[in-house]
């Protein structure tokens, strides 16, 4: 059986992409760099006498009683407004051309997928709190249902865990007012740890439940007045329906595992799966039609291990593990001797963007037009008062799902001077993600000769709701908010070095505001809240950062602060995640970094033990997570490991007497070790939710090479 290394890629480059890739099968929206600049126009409403179905004479869900289109149900009938969930509209007279609105903005067309003539699946758009008409077009027809889906004030992030409880789920609220006594309940049962980060943010960590769906009950100290979002969260008694793992309590005597497709969401039939390395156990087999596998005996009770494997897909093995339930999504090759990686990509219904536009408002004594920029110093030769508008990006963290679309793109004006003169103030326009979000100029000096920024004043519009193919005019943002203070970060408590590194200090600061996105201030591609030293000795600063007064009130700092190696962040590295900062003007002190893996057996560039275990050492307290990848000598991902924080080894048996399973391809092998804290994390009860990195606290990464 032959196979193909990845062209163009390095080793690290498919171990960061390898990560990355999770299972997402409630997606909730594609690449941003690749939403399309022109808007689409929604059809008009056909003429108010067409006749709507009565859902007292007639099925809605059966198609019977009517031909034209119709809306009965959503299901479910709400969610939280940053959208991103997935719902069924039920009616009649569906097509795939269909195109559905939810409070007047549009799903994006690719997020609309027929299911048949009575359901359309689509995944929700965001939205304002409260009651939001959902309706179908379809040629030019229309039918609307009237309050149909309801955009709930707060969301839940997770949404779901474990029966046990203690999972940390973070309320993101809009328009909401947190405070400091607030408390909540799940299904009745107080939440502890209870933290208040903001007035739109709050964190606790979840009590024990009955498997099924419990309401989420905020209660203010002020006031005692509830706020309640009704099945705002699901306890599941196996393991996560949406995030695989492990769950389902200890072992006693059974071992249910369930293997999908990591890309796709099918399961995967004929994937060979092993109890332990000994290919004499009778707990070995290959999975159903439905991906699924049983075993029972005696034997499996406390901590077990397992290995599944399929030809053209990346290998996984969950070690010491006490759970009854286990699902594991294979990652498959994208190799084109596998089928996958090769060809053009299926054409489909596309993805639109939006545009947000207004001006720049500078106060001055002329009250009813524009204003010259006096809060920004006289450009010096060389230089010229400029401005620059952006929007908040929808997360932190890796991955293009992060990314903001370009905002110059489709004829847009982003980059704004001082003689270019609107109404009142200085007209800008900018191409956007499609979402609720908040829009934000920084006005400075730039060199003409280099693009060298340096902002003095900043303005923000806040609570934007911006739908695929929406231009959102009138968005105009008053230039007062000085950039006159600094945030100061003291780095602590610093493990040992590594085998080669690391060497360099990052610290990254951004402001959160919630539901809407975060500040990222990256301009000409130079990211002003960077600060970067050698020397851990030293405060590290960060300069021209706003007061969180007025438009900012609500906004915390994230502060991201990293150990790397050379210039451009390598491995081996350590990082830290402190959120919900307050206060600029004062010391910030991070520190308990978790000590960076180093290899052990097989020890840097030597081949793999006789034994066939990988062994690790790290400096200092232990992970909750390890996580092994692992590339093979053809360039495909050979290995994927989950391990508990407190071992450091694990097996990767050689399966290759089992047909059709080949083992890692001789030759340079590549493999990396990710030490991760996440708060409330339990490993039996894993889910491969927690593994986006927007969940975790700390983290340590080395890379090392091995022969086979």
């Amino acid at each position: 059986m032959s196979s193909r290394a990845i062209p163009n890629t390095s080793s690290r480059t498919a171990l960061r992409l390898s990560l990355w890739l999770v299972p997402l099968l409630l997606t909730a929206c594609g690449d941003p760099a690749t939403l399309s600049a022109p808007p689409i126009t929604i059809p008009t409403a056909v003429d108010a006498a067409t006749p709507e179905m009565d859902a007292a004479s007639s099925f809605p869900d059966s198609g019977i009683g009517s031909s034209t289109v119709v809306v009965s149900r959503v299901a479910p009938d709400h969610g939280p407004f940053t959208g991103g969930n997935a719902a069924l509209v039920r009616g009649t007279g569906f097509t795939a051309d269909a195109l559905v609105t939810v409070g007047g903005l549009m799903v994006q067309p690719a997020d609309t997928q027929l299911i048949g003539p009575n359901r359309l699946r689509i995944i929700l758009p965001a939205g304002e709190p409260g009651p939001a008409d959902v309706s179908v077009i379809i040629d030019g027809a229309e039918s609307s249902l009237p309050g149909g889906y309801t955009y709930d004030q707060i969301m839940v992030d997770p949404d779901r865990g474990a029966v046990s409880g203690g999972t940390v789920v973070t309320l993101i609220g809009s328009g909401t007012s947190f405070a400091d006594g607030d408390t909540l309940a799940f299904g009745g049962t107080p939440c502890t740890d209870v933290t208040v980060s903001s007035e739109t943010r709050l964190t606790c960590k979840v009590p024990a439940a009955a498997p099924g769906s419990v309401d989420v009950v905020l209660t203010r100290a002020l006031d005692g007045t509830t706020l309640t979002i009704a099945d705002g969260f699901t306890y599941y008694d196996s393991t996560d329906p949406f995030g695989g793992g492990l769950g389902g309590g200890a072992l006693e005597g059974d071992m249910n595992i369930s293997v999908i497709d990591a890309t796709s969401g099918a399961p995967v039939s004929d994937a060979f799966v092993i109890v332990g390395e000994d290919l004499s156990t009778d707990h070995q087999g290959l999975t159903s039609l439905l991906g699924q596998i049983t075993f029972s005996g005696d034997d499996l009770t406390g901590r077990h291990t397992v290995h599944v494997a399929k030809h053209c897909y990346e290998k996984t093995s969950v070690v010491a593990f006490d759970a009854r339930d286990v699902t594991v999504f294979l990652i498959p090759w994208q190799d084109p001797s596998c089928g996958m990686g090769s060809g053009m990509p299926p054409t489909g219904r596309g993805r639109s963007g939006a545009y947000v536009s207004g001006e720049l408002i500078f106060f001055g004594p002329n009250e009813l037009g524009p204003n010259p920029w006096d809060n920004i110093p006289d450009p010096r030769e060389g230089e010229t008062k400029v401005a620059y508008v952006y929007t908040t990006q929808r997360c932190v963290g890796q991955g293009s799902s992060c990314r903001n679309p370009d905002p110059s793109i489709g004829g847009a004006h982003q980059r704004v001077l001082e003689t270019e003169v609107g109404s009142r103030g200085y007209p800008y326009r900018i191409f956007a993600r499609p979402a609720g979000l908040a829009v934000y100029a920084l006005a400075g000096l730039e060199e003409t000769a280099t693009g060298n920024f340096i902002p003095y004043i900043m303005g923000v519009g806040r609570n934007v709701l911006a739908g695929p193919g929406m231009e959102v005019e009138g968005v105009d943002m008053d230039m007062n908010i000085p950039l006159d203070h600094v945030l100061d970060v003291r780095l602590t408590e610093l493990p040992g070095v590594a085998r080669t590194g690391p060497d360099r200090f990052v610290v990254n600061g951004e402001i959160d505001l919630g539901g809407e996105g975060v500040i990222e201030r990256i301009v000409n591609g130079e990211n002003m809240d960077v600060a970067r030293g050698r020397d851990s000795e030293n405060l590290f600063r960060l300069f021209a950062q706003p007061a969180l007064l007025g438009a900012l009130a609500d906004g915390r700092y994230r502060v991201a602060a990293s150990w790397e190696t050379g210039d451009y962040g390598s491995d081996p590295s350590t990082h830290v995640v402190v959120s919900g900062v307050r206060a600029a003007d004062a010391e910030l002190v991070v520190g308990d970094f978790l000590g960076i893996p180093q290899a052990s057996s097989p020890a840097f560039g030597e081949r793999l033990p006789d034994d066939r275990m990988l062994r690790w050492e790290t400096d200092g307290p232990d992970p909750d997570l390890h996580m092994i990848l692992m590339i093979g000598g053809d360039g495909n991902p050979a290995w994927r490991q989950f391990v508990p924080g407190n071992v450091h080894e694990s097996p990767i048996p050689d399966l290759s007497s089992i047909p059709e399973i080949d083992d890692i391809a001789t030759g340079f092998i590549t493999w990396v070790v990710y030490a991760i804290r996440i708060p409330g994390f339990n490993y039996d009860e894993l889910s491969y939710t927690f593994l986006q990195n927007r969940f975790w606290s700390a983290w340590a990464i080395d890379v090392f090479t091995a022969q086979r």
